[in-house]
């Protein structure tokens, strides 16, 4: 039987050099591996808790094979930029309320995923904004449609990874979108925000 609410995780594996590359260029591979692999772990540990069903999405053929995903669901997203990606993972779940975060937002609790669910029951979608300007949470209620033929705007020509991302992303919502938000929450992708991170102890 479907769990009524689906959570996607989108993450990759945590290989050397291919992870928080961002990151990386500021504090070197090795540190920015370290950092995302705690955080994930970390992560999937807290989120197998919750009421909901977890699945992992990954980009990258054969991340499903990584060691740290064994006994989890793990789907392999289409090819194409992150707005198609997020689409197809959502119309994958098209009868559950579902929603899709990232991996690298240390922040993340299970009250905050449970608040955003809770809103899908009053809301087309729910958006979780980050403090760089795009979002760390985007989800749907059960039934609302985001494929191409229904919605051939959603998430096309987004600005991803600038600080327009949100905006443009609900831009490109049909007419009527009732939209809830949930907590703003901070994305470690850069050596300000990792330092950041490390002063308030939140390793």
């Amino acid at each position: 039987m479907s769990h009524s609410n689906q959570l996607i995780l989108f993450a990759r594996a945590p290989v050397y050099g291919a992870v928080k590359t961002r990151l990386a260029k500021d504090i070197g591979k090795q540190p920015a591996l370290d950092f995302y692999r705690r955080t994930l772990t970390a992560l999937i540990q807290r989120l197998q808790s919750g009421p909901w069903e977890l699945c992992l999405s990954v980009a990258t053929k054969g991340d499903e094979q990584h060691e740290l995903f064994q006994n989890m669901s793990v789907t392999v997203q289409p090819d194409g930029d992150l707005g198609f990606r997020m689409q197809s993972e959502l119309e994958r779940f098209h009868g559950s309320n579902r929603i899709i975060i990232g991996s690298d937002i240390p922040g993340i609790e299970c009250s905050h995923l449970q608040r955003a669910f809770d809103s899908l029951a009053r809301h087309d979608m729910v958006f979780g904004p980050a403090n760089d300007g795009g979002f760390w949470l985007v989800g749907c209620a059960s039934g609302f449609a985001v494929d191409s033929a229904t919605c051939s705007t959603f998430m096309k020509n987004v600005r991803w990874s600038t600080e327009y991302a949100l905006a443009d992303t609900l831009a490109t919502l049909p007419v009527g979108t009732e939209v809830a938000k949930v907590a703003t929450l901070s994305d470690v992708d850069d050596g300000d925000s990792y330092r950041k991170f490390i002063e308030a102890g939140e390793r």
